[in-house]
Formats: structure tokens, sequence, C-alpha cells
């Protein structure tokens, strides 16, 4: 039996036309020892069943074979012809049960003397048995829905959906696929409600009915081996499709491209140049190839200028690394690659951006440090830093600070400083292997944030009207030119005036006016001074300042 396509044979047609008259003696209603003859009818069913097993289990070997070859090229196919194997066996194994508990329904007998009737229906007492087999399929129901031809009919299209899904799976490429897939339409299987059935016949209508109502026994068991026989039948064609894709993204080359590709070309001191060089079309089997290294390549005579290294190549990549010194390097390659047919090497010169040099460059450890605002630090605030090492993704880049902390912020990063002097920033960085280096440090001054001057009403002194004076809150303690947004808190002052001679002083514990200082501002005459003194405030980090006093000429 072939595995390709799967035709009927002579053996499958003339079954097929056996099944046929037999069917249409049943309906004249004939003797018992005619439906004998669905006994041999159903004998060649299961000995096509036999054939199709053994046909697709060559199938399946030639799968096992290809995987063993190349298993990355073939494990998509493989696994779905695994997964139609599992299917198939299945809903075969489930199809055959039922076969068994329709005979003990009819013969009334125990399991085991059943499965030897189903495997020999010679062996099968009630062949002519109707009742049995339509209650057993149908039940009670008009459209089959109660009896296990529905159950059948429901595996088989489960069976149908999950086979095409498979096939239909990106990873499995076919050529011309969807042509493919389409000529395979419902694979034998047909499960399809009748829909131009006869009026007067109404049991012709729905797949159930129209099989199994009112026929013998025999009829029934053949019908459903005949079920199974579409199910391998499936099997075979869903399997010769798969298998007709392994290989068809084989890539057939014509073209030999050598090629460069450096894990970088931007290096730090200290790290290794590393390339693979390549071509793209090659043999698994290749063990002579080499790349040749020199100086440069004369494309005019075609000829590598001192040689410096040769690299073995293996499945078609040379690995080239060399430690180098800090500046700008080039060099040039050759692939010579070796045919075994002829017994002689043909070299292939490597380009880069169209140039047969290959340049890159080794940088010192350089790490750019720089504080956003100002290249100072201060204490008790958030300073905003940009830090970066050329050649490094931000994610590889590492930083510390003595006499402080330091961390990521967003896209930045926030230094935080405790004492006044000088801190170090240091740096670092990982390479795509892992490994960490220093990439350098940068010292930065650090002072306490400026002391804020007190104001009233935005004055810092001179003349204020009495009424502008009385309408303000408090006293407020204000940074003049610093580049950070801070606030400091005023947490105490003294108000003092000369009232008839005599100095009069009012306490506040905060950065209000109290009643009494209010007071004491109204004695205030126009022309004479009032003094805002002791002015203590406390800034972000947390320490208490005194910024002095303010005098207001009362206008």
């Amino acid at each position: 039996m072939g595995a390709t396509n799967c035709p009927e044979t002579p053996r499958q047609k003339m079954i097929g036309m056996m099944y046929l008259m037999l069917t249409c003696m049943l309906a004249l209603n004939v003797s018992k020892d005619i439906l004998d003859a669905f006994v041999i009818v159903n004998e060649g069913l299961e000995k096509t069943n036999v054939s199709f097993t053994i046909s697709n289990g060559f199938t399946y070997d030639a799968f096992d074979q290809a995987k063993q070859r190349d298993p990355r090229k073939v494990e998509a196919y493989y696994n779905a012809a695994k997964k139609i194997k599992d299917l198939t066996t299945e809903l075969f194994a489930y199809i055959k049960d039922a076969k068994v508990r329709l005979i003990m329904e009819a013969d009334g007998k125990p399991r085991a003397e059943c499965e030897k009737a189903e495997e020999n229906m010679k062996l099968l007492e009630a062949k002519d048995n109707r009742d049995a087999p339509h209650r057993f399929m149908l039940g009670e129901s008009v459209d089959g829905s109660q009896g296990e031809a529905r159950k059948i009919k429901e595996k088989l299209i489960e069976f149908k959906k999950k086979v095409f899904a498979l096939l239909n799976d990106p990873k499995i490429i076919l050529p011309d696929k969807e042509a493919q897939i389409k000529k395979l339409k419902d694979l034998g299987i047909n499960t399809d409600d009748n829909k131009e059935f006869n009026p007067d016949k109404p049991e012709e209508k729905f797949w159930e009915t129209s099989l199994f109502a009112e026929i013998p026994c025999a009829a029934t068991i053949t019908i459903m081996t005949q079920l199974q026989n579409q199910v391998k039948n499936a099997e075979s064609k869903l399997i010769s499709t798969l298998f007709s894709g392994v290989g068809s993204t084989d890539i057939k080359t014509d073209t030999v491209a050598p090629r460069s590709i450096p894990k970088s070309n931007y290096l730090i001191s200290g790290e290794s140049y590393e390339a693979d060089i390549f071509i793209a079309a090659f043999s698994s089997t290749d063990t002579s190839s080499v790349v040749e290294i020199g100086d440069s390549y004369d494309s005019i005579n075609g000829k590598l200028n001192n040689v410096t290294q040769k690299i073995k190549v293996s499945r078609g990549v040379g690995k080239y690394k060399i430690d180098a010194g800090v500046g700008n390097h080039k060099y040039a390659a050759v692939i010579n690659v070796y045919n075994s047919s002829t017994g002689i090497f043909k070299p292939y010169p490597v380009k880069q951006n169209g140039k047969y040099e290959i340049e890159y460059t080794v940088a010192p450890p350089m790490a750019v440090v720089s504080p956003t605002k100002m290249n100072v630090l201060y204490i008790g605030v958030d300073n905003p830093m940009e830090i970066s090492v050329p050649g490094f993704r931000d994610d590889q880049v590492s930083a510390s600070c003595s006499g402080g902390s330091l961390f990521k912020s967003g896209k930045g990063w926030v230094a935080k400083v405790t004492k006044v002097g000088k801190c170090s920033i240091s740096v670092s960085a990982k390479d795509d292997k892992g490994g960490s280096k220093s990439m350098g440090s940068k010292e930065f001054r650090v002072k306490r944030v400026p002391d804020p001057v007190p104001t009233v009403a935005g004055k810092k002194g001179g003349g204020i009207s009495k009424g502008l004076l009385a309408a303000q809150a408090g006293v407020a303690a204000t940074l003049e030119n610093f580049d950070f947004d801070l606030k400091f808190n005023v947490t105490g002052f003294t108000v003092s005036a000369n009232i008839g001679g005599f100095t009069q002083d009012e306490v506040s514990a905060s950065s209000r006016f109290t009643p009494a200082q209010l007071n004491l501002l109204n004695k205030v005459q126009k022309g004479k001074k009032v003094y805002i003194e002791n002015v203590r405030c406390v800034g972000p980090d947390g320490t208490s300042r005194n910024i002095g006093s303010i005098a207001l000429k009362i206008e």
C-alpha cells in the first residue's frame, strides 16, 4: 500500500461495490444467508486497515530517520505526525470499542467473547438483529442524537478539526500549502447531513440515520469498520502530505558570501577584539577550510598582504580574537574554502561596509560623569547626575559614591552626600560575558546649601507701608540665585520696635506673626523702624540656621 496520496486499489473498489450491492439487497429483505456476505466485506476492510497500518508505519520510520539526520529542521513535522498518529489510534480504538459494545448488546455475551466476534464476525450470532443496533446507534431520537452514532460523528468531526489545525501551523511549510490542504477536502470522511434527501424518507436526512437506521447488526458493524478504514486512509494522506514538507525549506545555494561580524567595533583597553568570520553557504562536515588574517588585501592581484594568523573553520565560522592596544586598528581576512571534489582551495576575501579592510577602535577606560545642575554636590538634596560609558548600554553601567549614596532615577542618576569636603564617583561596566571592569572615577566638591535670606512681603529691608506689613502672615526664608528648588521653613523670629522711647520685643516660635507681634506693629508710627531679628529656619539637610534680620521703615 503506497503512502503517497493513497488512491483506491482494485481490492478496495471491489469491497466498496460489494458493500453497496449488499446494502441494496438489505432493502429487499433478503434471507439471512445473504448477511454472511457482509462477513466477507468486513474481513476485506479489516485487512485493508492492516495494510494501512503497515504502509503508514513505513512513513513514520522515514520521519524517525529524517529527525535523526536533522532534528531541528524535522522537529515540527515529526511532532505533527506523532500527534496525528495518536489522534488516529485513539479514534480507531474508540470505534473498535463501540463495535464490541454493540455485539454485547446484540448477542448478550460477555465482553471477552464479543471482542473475539469483533475480530472474526463469523462468530457473531445476531447478524440479522435490527432492533439492538438501531437502539444502540440511534436511541429513541429521530435524528440519531441519543445514540452511539452521534458520538462517533462528533469524534470524526473533532478529528478532522485537530489534524487540519496541525497542517495549518505556521511552522509547517509545504510546497503550495494552501492548494495541498484544499485538495485533502474532508479527508474522505463525510460527516455532513444529506441536504437533498427524499421527504418521503426522513431517515435519509441525517448522517446518523442514513447510515444506521433499521439495518442488521452485520451491516452496522461493517459500516463502522468502513469508518475505521476512512480514518486510516486519512492518516495516510496526512502524514504523506507532512513528509512532503520535510526538506521544502532547504536553501539551494549558488553563491558564497563571506562575512565578518565583530562583537563590537569600539573597545575599552584591556578587552579583546573578537569577530566571527564566515561564509553564508557552508557544509557542516567541512573541516578543511581556513581563514587567513593579514594587514591588508590587494584586490588587483587578489593577494592578502602579510599573513599574521590562520584560523580553522568550524561549521562555516572562523573565530578571530586578538588583544589590541589603545588606538585605531584594521585588518583584512580571506576565507579559503576547500572543494572536496577538486581538492582545491578557493579564496573568498571578506568585505565590511564595502571595504576589504575591517576597522575597529580600542579606547582607554573612560566614564562620563557630570552633575546635571552644577559642578558641586550639595548636602541634603538630590543631586541629579548623568553617568555613561561610551560603547556600553545603560544597563551595563554601574556606579558608586564615596561619602554618600548613588542610585538610578528614571534615565539618570541621583547622588546624596552627607559631609562637606570632597567625594568621588566611581564607574564600572559589564561586558556581554558578565565581566566587570573599572571605567574610571571623578571627584566633586561637597558643600552645604547656602543660607537663605529672610523676607517679608518679598522685601529684605527698606520702606514698607503699614497696611502691607499688617497684611502679611509672617516671615519667609528665600534662596537667591540657586539652581535647586529648595524650601526652608522658618521656625522662629523676634519683632522689635521703639514705642514711646522704649524698646519692645515680641517672639514667635513659627514663621507666622503672633497676635502680640501684630499689636506691636500697629503701634509703630510712620517714619519709624521695625526690626525682625534672630530669624531661624530649618533646611532640607535638617540643620537649624540663624539667617539674620530685616530692618523695615514704616512709610
